[in-house]
C-alpha cells in the first residue's frame, strides 16, 4: 500500500535530518508522527518513529546531545552539507584540497581516503561544507558511509573523464546509491514517494576534462544519464570549477540576504544564507529567535525595492536583498 506521505511530513523529516541537538530531533520526530497518514502502509514507519522518540526521551532530549552512531561522524557546519561520492582516483580529495583548508591525504594510488574529511568551501560568499568519503565501489563499504551519504543536503558525484572505465564507474556508483536507498533523480510527487528512499539533490562532475578523449567521454556520459548536466572540470587549470560551484548553489536553491543596522551601511561581508522562498521573518529568525518574535517590519534595499522601502514579515526575500529590522 502506498504511504502517501504529506509535504508536512517531508518538511519535518528535513528538520530532523538537519537538527543539531536531541531537543530539535525530538520536536521534528513528533511532528513527523503527527502528520504521517495513519493506515496499514505506514505502520512500520510509525513504529520506527515511536521507537526513535522513546530512545531520545530516555536520553533526556538534551540540547547538545549527540546522535547515536556506529562510526565516525561529521558535525554539520556551513549553509549546506555537500558529500563527495566517486570511484577510486576520481579526484575527490584533490578537489577538497584545492577549494578548502582541509588537508586529506592525496596520492596517486586508490583508497587513500579512509575516514570522512570535511572542509568549508566558499561558493561566492556561501559557506558549503564539503565532505570527502572513501571511494565507493561494488565491494563492501563501511556502514557509516551509508549514514553520511543519506544525511547530505547534496551529493556531488565526481567521475574521471580520463578513464576508459568511466561508464563502468558511473554504473557502480549509482548501484551503491541504490543499495543505500538513495535517489538523485528528480523526486516524484510526495504521494508517490517510497518512504524508505532518501531523495537527495545531486550534481555530476567530470574531472580531468583537459586530457585527451575527455570531450568524447563526456558526451557519452551525458547521453547515458539522460541529458542531465555534467560539469567538466580540470584541477590542473581550475577550468570549470567556478561553474561547478555555481551549479551546486543553484541546485541547493540557496540565496544570500544581507543585514543592515539603522544609520549604518549594510554589512556585505557575510550574508545570511537561506533556502529560496524564505521570508523576512525567516531571515530575522536566522539572526535570533527573539528578533523574529518582536519584529514589526523591515526596510529593504534591492532590485525590487525602493531604497529603504518598508516591508512586512511575510515578504519573500530574493538573492541580494538588504534588510534593516525594526521591532
Amino acid at each position: 500500500m502506498p504511504a502517501n506521505l504529506t509535504p508536512q511530513y517531508f518538511d519535518a523529516e528535513e528538520r530532523y535530518r538537519k537538527a543539531r541537538d536531541d531537543e530539535e530531533r525530538l520536536e521534528a520526530l513528533r511532528e513527523m508522527l503527527k502528520t504521517i497518514p495513519k493506515h496499514k502502509g505506514t505502520e512500520k514507519l510509525q513504529a520506527d518513529l515511536k521507537k526513535k522518540i522513546a530512545e531520545l526521551r530516555a536520553g533526556g532530549g538534551k540540547k547538545g546531545g549527540a546522535r547515536r552512531a556506529s562510526g565516525p561522524q561529521v558535525e554539520r557546519s556551513g549553509a549546506a552539507q555537500v558529500v563527495l561520492v566517486g570511484p577510486p582516483n576520481s579526484g575527490k580529495s584533490r578537489l577538497l584540497v584545492e577549494l578548502s583548508a582541509a588537508r586529506p591525504e592525496v596520492a596517486p594510488w586508490p583508497f587513500t581516503t579512509r575516514t570522512p574529511t570535511p572542509g568549508i568551501v566558499d561558493a561566492d560568499k556561501i559557506p558549503l561544507q564539503f565532505v570527502d568519503l572513501p571511494p565507493v565501489t561494488g565491494e563492501w563499504l563501511e556502514p557509516w558511509i551509508h549514514e553520511i551519504v543519506r544525511g547530505a543536503d547534496l551529493l556531488l558525484v565526481l567521475l574521471d573523464l580520463g578513464s576508459d572505465e568511466l561508464l563502468e564507474h558511473f554504473e557502480k556508483v549509482m548501484a551503491v546509491l541504490a543499495g543505500f536507498h538513495v535517489s538523485v533523480d528528480p523526486p516524484p510527487p510526495p504521494e508517490e514517494r517510497d518512504p524508505g528512499t532518501r531523495y537527495l539533490k545531486g550534481v555530476f562532475a567530470g574531472g580531468r576534462a583537459d586530457v585527451e578523449g575527455a570531450g568524447e567521454r563526456l558526451a557519452i556520459l551525458r547521453e547515458v544519464i539522460g541529458g542531465r548536466e555534467v560539469s567538466p572540470i580540470s584541477l590542473e587549470t581550475r577550468a570549470g570549477v567556478p561553474e561547478l560551484l555555481r551549479a551546486i548553489v543553484r541546485t541547493l536553491d540557496l540565496i544570500r540576504v544581507y543585514g543592515k543596522e539603522p544609520g549604518k551601511p549594510p554589512d556585505l561581508r557575510e550574508p545570511f544564507v537561506l533556502p529560496r522562498g524564505s521570508t523576512v521573518a525567516d531571515v530575522a529568525r536566522a539572526i535570533h529567535k527573539e528578533l523574529a518574535e518582536k519584529l514589526r517590519f523591515a526596510r529593504a534595499w534591492g532590485e525590487r525595492h525602493h531604497d529603504g522601502q518598508s516591508v512586512g514579515r511575510d515578504l519573500v526575500v530574493e538573492d541580494g536583498d538588504i534588510l534593516e529590522f525594526h521591532d
